[in-house]
């Protein structure tokens, strides 16, 4: 399936001096987050706490909630779990007594509030500090594992100022999905982090198809300047890049609008790293790959 005709002339590289100003500006903007609003807003996956998942026999609201839990925790999430019936998870900080126990409270002061036998705990899942602590370690050498392995595999693969523009694009997009989730103080857990590792293995899939067609043109068009290799580069591929990246989307966009809370997040997660993925793919790789060239020169046929 063709959407964009083979010969088409976009002249990509030509318009790259804006795509490094529009590339720097969204890369200080998500690390202008820290000092602004601080670190992200970390889930108890990697804090630790306690999380507990309740239903209700009739329509309540999260704010009410909140007031008849506030005095057990004055840090309580209250996160809507189902849009078809009153599921909700509740996120604190763990409690000194056994979570049994504290679960049994936290049911005693929603009846109190709502009404006896109005809500049922469906879920109970505690995390230690010490286990949060390590899971944090543990996915950032994930991350930095992935990073690392994938570098090698590029370099291998293409060349290394190919493999040193596809690892620049992954942090780029990893840096503006982190940023996001300051911004909006949307909750990092172990599912965003799932999410970011997903879009890491989107992006460099994208990344391949354009770094693979460019090994190509370097042997065809040997005499011809490694800026217009590029752009034709980048045409050629372009019809896939945009397939692939707009029925990805409809599907996480289907997830924003039909999932629940839970999903959402991770839904955004990988709306963000598609959307700045796609455009990493073809205005940050291949000009980071020409200005690379001035240093590691890539070599033809």
């Amino acid at each position: 399936m063709q959407l964009i005709p083979p010969n088409t002339k976009i002249d990509f590289m030509g318009k790259r001096r804006y795509a490094y100003i529009f590339t720097t500006l969204m890369i200080l903007l998500s690390l202008l987050s820290y000092p602004v609003k601080g670190l992200v807003m970390l889930g108890i996956d990697f804090t630790g706490g306690l999380m507990v998942q309740v239903q209700f026999n009739k329509p309540v609201d999260t704010e009410h909630i909140r007031s008849a839990l506030e005095s057990v925790s004055p840090n309580l999430t209250v996160q809507k779990f189902s849009l078809a019936g009153e599921d909700y998870v509740l996120r604190m900080e763990a409690p000194e007594e056994g979570a049994e126990v504290f679960a049994k409270r936290i049911v005693e002061l929603l009846d109190s509030k709502f009404g006896k036998g109005s809500v049922e705990v469906r879920g109970l899942e505690m995390v230690g500090p010490k286990v949060g602590k390590d899971l944090q370690e543990s996915a950032i050498w994930a991350t930095i594992i992935a990073l690392g392995m994938l570098l090698v595999y590029m370099s291998f693969r293409f060349t290394l100022s190919m493999g040193l523009g596809a690892i620049f694009c992954l942090i780029h997009d990893l840096i503006i999905i982190y940023g996001f989730f300051v911004w909006t103080g949307k909750e990092f857990n172990l599912t965003i982090l799932a999410a970011m590792l997903t879009v890491i293995g989107y992006d460099i899939n994208d990344t391949i198809v354009v770094c693979d067609r460019i090994r190509e043109n370097l042997k065809l068009m040997r005499k011809r300047p490694l800026i217009e290799i590029l752009n034709d580069s980048i045409n050629q591929t372009l019809s896939r890049t945009v397939l692939t990246s707009g029925f990805t989307l409809l599907v996480v966009i289907a997830l924003l609008v039909f999932g629940t809370n839970v999903l959402r997040d991770f839904a955004w997660a990988l709306t963000v790293g598609i959307l700045f993925g796609t455009y990493s793919t073809i205005f940050v790789a291949s000009p980071l790959i020409l200005f690379i060239d001035k240093y590691i020169p890539v070599k033809k046929g």
